[in-house]
């Protein structure tokens, strides 16, 4: 009778293995927004509308953003830097790219456009 039950153990954790490890993989492509081996996101012109110091977010008008499928609009976004937030002006156009960062669409690269 042990063994009977010794080889049930083995028997679920066998086919157990590559279930949790298919679940594993699937949920992590799930939620990556970027290709792995995409090192360069793309850089999106626009023309900051307005900087909220006080909640670290920067509202731009902006070109389709391609890596996320949005179209051109205004939005708001977090700053990866908090130095963002004291360089640039609503006014400044700009070129910036965007990833998600735990959880939300954050600017990680701004810099001001070629005028």
């Amino acid at each position: 009778m042990p063994y009977l039950q010794i080889i049930v153990i083995l028997a679920t954790l066998l086919v157990g293995l590559p279930l949790t490890s298919m679940a594993g993989n699937s949920d992590s492509t799930e939620m990556q927004t970027t290709p792995a081996n995409q090192t360069a996101l793309p850089m999106v012109a626009g023309e900051i509308r307005k900087v909220d110091a006080s909640t670290g977010k920067i509202t731009i008008k902006h070109e389709e953003i391609p890596n996320f499928g949005i179209p051109a609009m205004t939005m708001l976004f977090k700053a990866g830097d908090p130095a963002m937030l004291e360089q640039f002006k609503a006014g400044d156009k700009v070129r910036f790219a965007i990833d998600k960062v735990d959880g939300a669409l954050t600017i990680v690269s701004l810099e001001l456009a070629e005028q």
